[in-house]
């Protein structure tokens, strides 16, 4: 990029990676970083290792003529505490993040950096694609990413909700929103409360299609039930949260949900054979029920509580 090729002493972005006991995973994202096309001394890399039961060590991937890599090691208190620790140790003006199942493409970070430059204090975001063709409960939760991305982000300089594994922005604004909310202890709803919350000091969200990362998010039937399960329960605490502080209401989430019905055919055209449309079908009503499950089970413990 123009005015980036000098060598820095501070580098220009950190991207911040969060993991868990994946450090094969891990691995292939750094490969996936080192090939770039910004250049390595204009970004360094924050491995945060959030309690894995095996620490993770110096990848193979370093050399000396890549990006900087920084591993800090934490007890384990889920991604949004590892994604602050990681902002924390930071030296970029800038802040990226993604997660270790993730191979962002050669421009991924140019073309983020290039959008945050268009526009004043902005939280950009990319697209994500399914890197697992063959696993379809990983193909099924794409294919609702993308459904809640064509619902909320139709006007692409005016996004609604960007997801934590493929967005950046400026450290500072970063900070003084407080990052991610740790009582989100696990992945689910904590970028939707941080986009809420982005939205609501008046800076504006964009999304970048030409930033794209690659997930490969394996998953069994009894993985994708949990991870939506587990998504329904955050989505509570973040509409809750949301209630108390005055941003919005679950109207707009209603409608999403109500749309399935008009989106879902289009994109199950995609898919070829009868068998392959039918399990994705059924895998959208059991991600429905699941995230069901999961916001009412945590509405009655929030209950119990006050109660």
């Amino acid at each position: 990029m123009a005015g980036l090729a000098t060598r820095m002493t501070t580098p220009l972005v950190s991207i911040v990676i969060p993991t868990y006991a994946r450090p094969e995973r891990l691995r292939d994202c750094l490969a996936a970083l080192a090939r770039q096309t910004m250049p390595a001394d204009t970004f360094e890399i924050v491995v945060v290792d959030d309690g894995s039961p095996q620490p993770v060590v110096p990848p193979e991937v370093a050399t000396p003529a890549g990006p900087t890599i920084s591993i800090i090691r934490q007890p384990n208190a889920g991604p949004s505490a590892a994604r602050n620790r990681g902002v924390q140790e930071a030296r970029g003006e800038l802040v990226a993040f993604t997660d270790d199942d993730c191979l962002p493409t050669p421009t991924w970070l140019e073309s983020l950096v290039s959008a945050h430059q268009q526009c004043t204090d902005p939280l950009v975001g990319g697209i994500t694609f399914n890197g697992l063709a063959d696993d379809v409960f990983a193909t099924t939760s794409q294919m609702i990413i993308d459904l809640v991305y064509e619902h909320f982000n139709r006007d692409h300089t005016a996004a609604y909700f960007l997801t934590s594994n493929n967005i950046l922005c400026s450290r500072a604004a970063y900070s003084e929103l407080g990052g991610f909310d740790t009582t989100f202890f696990r992945a689910g709803a904590e970028d939707r409360d941080f986009c809420d919350r982005w939205r609501a000091s008046g800076r504006p969200l964009r999304l970048v299609p030409a930033a794209t990362l690659e997930h490969r998010h394996a998953q069994n039937l009894r993985q994708f039930l949990e991870l939506h399960y587990r998504y329904g329960r955050g989505a509570y605490i973040y509409q809750a949260k949301r209630r108390r502080r005055g941003t919005g209401t679950m109207q707009a989430d209603m409608h999403f949900h109500s749309s399935l019905i008009r989106q879902l055919p289009r994109h199950l055209r995609q898919h070829r054979g009868l068998a392959r449309k039918a399990q994705i079908t059924a895998l959208i009503v059991l991600w429905q029920g699941a995230n069901a499950a999961g916001f009412f089970r945590e509405a009655a413990a929030r209950r119990v509580e006050c109660g």
